[in-house]
C-alpha cells in the first residue's frame, strides 16, 4: 500500500474522533479537564491502532495470507520443544513439511492448528543431509493447505529474490517474517530474515507461491576468545530442489493416512534419508 493511503487513513480516524462529543463528566463527577484530555488521548491512540490493523491485514500478499493459514506447529511425541511448518496438498495427498531436525528420529509427530486442535503426522520422507521432512496428515479442520509449488532453481537467479515465512519462533504465536535471498553456499540458501529457535521447519516461499524449501537454522558468529553468538538475522534455508523428489513422490503416495487420534506411542525410529524404514 503507497504511503499516501496509509497517511490518508490515519488523518481519517482523527478526523472520526475529533468529531465526536467531548467526554464530559456528570454532575457527581469530580473528573477534571486533564482527566478528560487523557481520555480523548486514550481514544485517539486506540482508533489509531485499529486503522493499523487494517493496514497490517492489507499489507500482506497473497503468499503470506496463505502461508499464515497453513502454518503449523510441528511437535515431539517424545522429546520436548517444537518447530513450524507447512499444511500443503502434494501429490493430492495432505502433508505437512517441516526440518530433518525437528523430526530427528521419530517416525510420528503431533501437528498443531487453531484453537487447540492436535492431528498425528506421519513421517514418510526425512533428509537430514539437506534437512527436510514430509509427514502425511489427515484433514486440519482449523487450517489451510496451500498448494505444494517446488522451486527447482538453485543458482544465482535465487539472490535477491523476496522471501516470507510464518512459523512460531520462541514463544510467540503465528509470526510472518520478511527477507530476501543473499547467497547460495554449501548447498544451502542464505537468506536475510529474522528466525529464532522454534522457527525450523517453517516454509519459505517466494512472493509467487512457490516453495524455496523450510528454515533450517540461523547463522552463528565467532569472535575471538572463543565466543560464539548466534545471528538471527542470517538464516539458513534448506532447499527442495535438493532432495530426491521422486522418492518423495513414491512415499507419499504409497503411505498411509494416519488416524486423527494416536492410541499409543510407538518407538520405531526415522529413516536416515529418504524415507521411512521398510
Amino acid at each position: 500500500m503507497s504511503r499516501w493511503i496509509k497517511n490518508f487513513l490515519i488523518i481519517t480516524s482523527l478526523l472520526l474522533v475529533s468529531c465526536t462529543g467531548p467526554v464530559l463528566p456528570s454532575s457527581n463527577s469530580n473528573l477534571n479537564p486533564d482527566i478528560i484530555q487523557t481520555q480523548r488521548t486514550v481514544e485517539v491512540r486506540n482508533s489509531i491502532g485499529r486503522v493499523l490493523e487494517v493496514i497490517d491485514a492489507i499489507n500482506l500478499t497473497l503468499t503470506e495470507k496463505r502461508t499464515r493459514q497453513a502454518a503449523v506447529k510441528v511437535r515431539s511425541l517424545l522429546q520436548g520443544g517444537h518447530g513450524s511448518g507447512t499444511y500443503m496438498v502434494a501429490y493430492d495427498r495432505r502433508v505437512v513439511a517441516t526440518a530433518a531436525r525437528v523430526v530427528r528420529n521419530e517416525s510420528t509427530m503431533l501437528i498443531e492448528g487453531r484453537d487447540g486442535e492436535v492431528v498425528i503426522g506421519k513421517v514418510v520422507y526425512v533428509d537430514h543431509m539437506v534437512d527436510i521432512a514430509f509427514m502425511v496428515v489427515p484433514e486440519i479442520e482449523t487450517r489451510t493447505a496451500i498448494r505444494y509449488r517446488p522451486e527447482l532453481k538453485y543458482d544465482e537467479r535465487l539472490v535477491g529474490k523476496n522471501l516470507t515465512y510464518t512459523g512460531f519462533p520462541s514463544h510467540h504465536d503465528l509470526l510472518t517474517i520478511r527477507g530476501y535471498v543473499s547467497a547460495l553456499e554449501h548447498g544451502m540458501i542464505v537468506s536475510n530474515m529474522f528466525a529464532w529457535f522454534g522457527s525450523s521447519g517453517s516454509g519459505v516461499f517466494d512472493q509467487s507461491g512457490r516453495y524455496l524449501g523450510c528454515v533450517s537454522g540461523i547463522d552463528v558468529g565467532r569472535f575471538a576468545g572463543g565466543v560464539r553468538i548466534p545471528l538471527e538475522e542470517i538464516v539458513w534455508v534448506a532447499p527442495i530442489s535438493q532432495i530426491d523428489r521422486e522418492l518423495l513422490k513414491i512415499r507419499i503416495l504409497t503411505s498411509d493416512v494416519p488416524p486423527r487420534e494416536m492410541k499409543s506411542i510407538p518407538g520405531a525410529p526415522a529413516p536416515r534419508r529418504g524415507g521411512l524404514r521398510d
